[in-house]
């Protein structure tokens, strides 16, 4: 072929395949293809249920040393529950048979909404493989277990009977075979709406759990974290004080920062809780302040601080140290993998890059591992990382990036594609993989770090809830 002819088709061959891996790069992510299926396993189903009955808003898959439990929230406007001898019906236990009063009129967020009536389901593998029902109850409820996996709690939004204050727990110390009212209050003096806790267990009986913090001093010339220790399972609490707020005013990024002359109303706040051992816990406190950037182009600009604070048990009582701030960071997730490493997901400087870290916990230096993947990879994109899970041996992150085609591309205006994804790393975040999941992190339903597996349920599975799983070592 003479060379006038050949090269011209080498140049539209190479301009096509290019056109065709851009298309691939930018579509792919969106419509969900590929992505890896480590070590897939069928781990169980429920039978009767679909997962779009299931929905997504339950507590989902939860594993503890004595078993694997599966919680869901159901609309009751597609499924009907007959009386049954099987699970045990925690509503009328509560309440006896008697009809109520509409289902709202008894929960914490029956004053807030007037969403439709709603059972969980609360289920447990057996051995044969299949998720069997062994509690429901009318409303909205989520499963959190001891560390050792002996108790579980069922923390509901149903209001407690007789007028009596807070909401109802329920607890079973027999993996389901019968469940108790909580004599009390969880953590009664947080208040607000239960559901919305998420207790840290450090053992059986130690547990922590946190709102937010005060800014004011109270009549002791105390401050409260807003951090509360119970070594009888919830049951009694002390509040941590300390001497001064560990939040921060906007007066204080300002001094910071002073060529921000704009600053919003709204930032971003988080505490993070975690026990080292039987005589030393940290809290932190994490503040993101936004503003308007002071280059004139009317983008935002946020600001970051995180205070830090030791406890120290002495004769069976927290007490707390000094308070140490650190500008320039956030973090947005932490965790301990259960062998001794904790790590973050962290905005470190300041620009505010999200990177994976692990935190020293003799000097609590943080060392960055990796970047946070980007989905659309090697386009540039901007990405925001949105939560971390740490297992034994592996890393879980999920992601939502957005990338812009070039102007010469598309250069009748501008125009972005965006993707969520959800990554995982066998080498602490020095390489990603993407997961082949349906609905990104929508899709999935529960993480145990200590067997490294993520649990996940197929969207396209019209008649039972089959739960599947990708180990990640």
């Amino acid at each position: 072929m003479p060379r006038s002819i050949l090269i011209p088709r080498l140049v539209v061959a190479l301009l096509v395949g290019a056109a065709l891996w851009y298309m691939w790069i930018i579509t792919g992510p969106k419509l969900e293809i590929g992505g890896a299926s480590p070590d897939q396993q069928a781990v169980g189903g429920l039978q009767g249920l679909t997962p779009r009955d299931f929905g997504e808003s339950g507590t989902g898959v939860v594993v503890t040393a004595q078993g694997t439990w599966l919680v869901g929230l159901v609309d009751d406007e597609y499924h009907t529950f007959e009386p049954s001898a099987g699970p045990v019906n925690l509503t009328e236990q509560l309440y006896g048979k008697a009809p109520k009063a509409p289902q709202e009129q008894n929960t914490y967020f029956g004053y807030f909404s007037r969403s439709k009536p709603q059972t969980t389901i609360v289920s447990r593998l057996e051995a044969d493989g299949q998720f069997k029902q062994v509690a429901q109850l009318s409303g909205a409820a989520s499963l959190v277990a001891s560390a050792d996996g002996a108790r579980v709690l069922l923390l509901t939004d149903l209001k407690r009977p007789n007028g009596a204050d807070g909401q109802v727990v329920f607890t079973s110390d027999d993996q389901g075979k019968t469940w108790t009212l909580l004599a009390g209050e969880l953590f009664p003096a947080i208040g607000g709406a239960l559901m919305l806790l998420d207790p840290y267990f450090y053992s059986k009986d130690e547990v922590w759990a946190w709102s937010f913090p005060d800014e004011m001093e109270d009549e002791s010339n105390r401050v409260s974290t807003g951090v509360y220790y119970s070594a009888d399972g919830g049951l009694h609490s002390t509040l941590i004080a300390t001497p001064h707020p560990l939040v921060v005013g906007r007066e204080y990024v300002s001094r910071k920062r002073p060529d921000i002359k704009q600053w919003h109303d709204s930032n971003d706040q988080v505490t993070h809780v975690l026990q080292l051992d039987a005589r030393r816990a940290y809290i932190w406190v994490s503040q993101r302040f936004w503003g308007v950037a002071p280059d004139d182009k009317g983008g935002n600009v946020s600001v970051s601080v995180t205070t830090r604070v030791e406890l120290t048990r002495v004769d069976g009582q927290w007490q707390t140290g000094t308070a140490q701030r650190e500008d320039d960071l956030y973090i947005t997730d932490l965790a301990n993998n259960g062998a001794g490493r904790v790590l973050g997901l962290i905005d470190h400087g300041p620009d505010g890059q999200a990177v994976v870290a692990e935190m020293n916990t003799t000097t609590l230096a943080w060392q960055p591992l990796g970047e946070v993947p980007n989905v659309f990879s090697p386009l540039a994109a901007s990405t925001v990382a949105q939560k971390l899970w740490v297992g034994r041996n592996s890393l879980m992150i999920s992601t939502y990036s957005q990338h812009q085609p070039p102007r010469w591309l598309y250069w009748w205006g501008k125009a972005s594609i965006s993707s969520g994804a959800v990554f995982y790393s066998t080498n602490w975040g020095q390489s990603w993989r993407r997961l082949a999941l349906d609905g990104a992190e929508h899709g999935i339903r529960g993480f145990d770090g200590a067997s490294d597996r993520v649990f996940w349920a197929r969207q396209s599975h019209l008649y039972d809830v089959g739960i599947h799983a990708y180990g990640l070592r």
